[in-house]
């Protein structure tokens, strides 16, 4: 295997008092090392020690070759050319060249590992561990979606679900990269490239992955023992070729298999043919029984998500928060069901916990009302899908809406898809919209608000702030003109919803 001029010298400076040019090359150009014979020329991709002290430097570039002088002292020869280092004059070529020989065999029996691990189809796992004597470092494998496919000397390896984001306790880091535009622009990086985080996320070391020409997996060095630049980063280009070989045989999944209840809330949401009675049949299974209620939440991803691919995430933290809660991904926004029987908080505990986490991750979400049994799991998705359409629209600075917020909005433009308001709404009641408009008439206006008002003559005088004697005149006018009976509940009904229906006119 070759290696770099810069990585043979970093291996050097832990055993000896090195001097260095101040460029060496990170390439991996270089094959193996000799002590130098006077006599030859130095070949490219070659490692030279030597120790004759009338030696003259050659005045072509040595990109490609890494000169190491010892044995004597050779002064500052290293301050004028690049990929050269200068050792103690006590040591001597002999001991060097043993070192390097090690040094190399080290990379070659590590290669050979990794060779012979993928002949034996082993996981990732393996490939990060036998990487370890190289690179002692954190490091990660991770789905651009945050899930972990494999970790090394990180906690992140116990997570519940290994999806990050999916816990308490490290939202807030999700929440930090979505929002990063640095780390927004590494899905286009190719080669090694270095992250320097921000206030929660910490420095690494990355390399990407594609699948079908797009990023789809990064492979991650923390901080540690081995520098975060370029002396390991052709090492980590490597092993990330290893790794996405290995990805692309063994088609890697999740650590922990799809939960049975998402495959069938999946097949509920995506096939219109799908057989409720063998729906519920597989529910029941899971514990989740047609006695049971349940409510449905939709949460809308944002545009930060949509670019970072954190819908993954955003599932798995929901089901880690809410016990007894499924949460699949559908229409590119997480479809979440929740057994209210077994989920130990009550209703109040789960908005409360919704409500921070939607707030924090800036989303949007819907709630359907609670329903008993097995068959309104698609009405309830159908219900809170609504909710969130008609609720961005007409509170648009919200985040979370309810079905019951806005029930009357919905009932009023159903009412009004074939045929507008004003064809609805009671005929006579226009005749006293007209008049109030036409500055004739403020019947209009008291007639509303005695309806508002439960038909209570004197809370209706004192909301209008007139005279109980005046209302009741304005209303013996008001039935005159509607020729309708004020005592009918029906057609009391009727005229409430004809004002909603012009407000929704107007």
């Amino acid at each position: 295997m070759n290696l770099s001029a810069l990585l043979i010298t970093y291996h050097l400076r832990k055993k000896y008092n090195v001097r260095s040019s101040d460029w060496l090359s990170s390439e991996p150009h270089l094959k193996y090392a000799v002590c130098h014979a006077p006599s030859r020329p130095m070949d490219k991709d070659m490692i030279y020690i030597v120790d004759t002290p009338e030696y003259t430097m050659p005045i072509r570039n040595l990109s490609r070759i890494l000169v190491i002088f010892t044995g004597h002292d050779f002064g500052e020869i290293h301050r004028e050319y690049a990929n050269v280092c200068v050792l103690p004059p006590s040591v001597s070529a002999l001991e060097v060249l043993g070192f390097l020989l090690e040094i190399f065999h080290m990379y070659a029996s590590w290669n050979q590992s990794l060779m012979e691990s993928r002949l034996n189809n082993s996981s990732i796992q393996e490939l990060l561990d036998l990487t370890d004597p190289i690179i002692p470092n954190p490091m990660l494998v991770i789905r651009t979606d945050f899930t972990i496919i494999a970790s090394k000397k990180t906690s992140y390896g116990e997570l519940k679900n290994s999806v990050l984001g999916a816990s308490e306790n490290t939202l807030e880091l999700i929440n930090s990269l979505k929002g990063d535009l640095l780390y927004g622009e590494t899905f286009f990086r190719t080669g090694y490239y270095f992250y320097p985080g921000n206030e929660i996320a910490s420095p690494q070391l990355c390399v990407n992955i594609t699948k079908s020409g797009k990023t789809a997996y990064r492979l991650m060095m923390g901080m540690g023992e081995v520098p975060l630049d370029d002396t390991f980063g052709f090492i980590l280009q490597y092993l990330a070729r290893i790794v996405s070989h290995g990805l692309s045989e063994n088609d890697t999944q999740d650590r922990n298999a799809v939960h049975s209840l998402r495959q069938v809330f999946h097949t509920l949401l995506t096939d219109p043919k799908a057989d409720y009675v063998e729906i519920s049949r597989l529910v029941s299974a899971a514990g989740w029984l047609s006695s049971h209620y349940y409510q449905c939440i939709l949460i809308q991803i944002s545009i930060l998500d949509i670019r970072n691919l954190t819908l993954n995430s955003i599932c798995n933290y929901v089901e880690n928060i809410i016990p007894s809660s499924c949460a699949v991904e559908y229409r590119g926004n997480a479809v979440v069901y929740i057994d209210l029987d077994l989920c130990p908080l009550t209703e109040d505990e789960i908005n409360q916990k919704m409500a921070g986490f939607i707030r924090d991750s800036l989303l949007n979400a819907s709630y359907s009302r609670k329903l008993l049994g097995h068959f309104n799991f698609h009405r309830q998705y159908v219900q809170a899908s609504l909710t969130l359409e008609l609720g961005k629209r007409k509170n648009p600075s919200r985040w979370i809406h309810h079905f019951n917020d806005i029930a009357m909005p919905y009932l009023m433009e159903q009412a009004t898809k074939k045929l507008p308001a004003y064809m609805i709404c009671h005929e006579k009641l226009l005749t006293l919209k007209n008049l109030s408009e036409t500055g004739h008439s403020s019947l209009y206006d008291t007639f509303r608000c005695y309806l508002e008002h439960h038909l209570n003559i004197t809370k209706t005088a004192e909301a209008l702030f007139i005279h109980r004697s005046t209302l009741l005149y304005r209303l013996e006018k008001i039935r005159g003109i509607l020729k309708t009976d004020l005592d009918n509940p029906q057609e009391m009904l009727y005229l409430l919803l004809s004002f909603h229906l012009m407000d929704l006119e107007e």
